[in-house]
């Protein structure tokens, strides 16, 4: 019996440590990555009323789009769900004219960690942000119908500026 209960334990901790471990080694190899990369940065800005928005990124030698995106909002209204501003990453890809990412962000306020999916449709060398129906099972969010996703209501359209150093 204490056999048993030894090699559960076993089998359960090393099962904890392992994926503890390789979520630490995908972040860092993502940052060193990005880093690396030899494609240029590509930088968006966009303003909708007093909220602005700035949006940093590069494409990796796979294919794989991953950059900052920062949301500043101007003027909170009385018990708004909206936040001071928000900061995160992006990470996703191209699907012809549509980057389909997931946005892992921080509130400026709590610090709570967040995870959305976002949309951009590239039109003219701008990106347009989408707006669509989103369903949440077991803490992922996704879009419902990528199909439906509304990119003339969305509250961002994206300009090219240049990056800074």
């Amino acid at each position: 019996m204490k056999n048993k209960i030894g090699g559960l334990i076993f089998l359960i901790s090393v099962f904890m440590f392992g994926c503890g471990h390789y979520a630490k080694n995908a972040a860092q190899q993502d940052a060193e990555n990005y880093k690396l990369s030899k494609s240029p940065e590509q930088c968006f800005t966009a303003i909708y009323r007093k909220d602005s928005a700035f949006l940093k990124y590069k494409t990796m030698p796979g294919g794989q789009i991953l950059g900052r995106l920062t949301i500043k909002y101007g003027e909170l209204e009385p018990l708004a769900l909206e936040k001071e501003f928000d900061h995160g990453e992006i990470k996703g890809r191209f699907t012809r004219d549509t980057l389909f990412a997931e946005y892992t962000f921080a509130d400026g306020a709590k610090r709570t960690i967040y995870r959305n999916p976002l949309a951009f449709l590239k039109k003219n060398g701008h990106l347009m942000l989408g707006f669509g129906a989103t369903e949440n099972y077991l803490g992922r969010t996704w879009f419902i119908h990528h199909n439906l996703i509304n990119f003339t209501r969305g509250r961002f359209q994206f300009v090219p500026v240049g990056c800074k150093k």
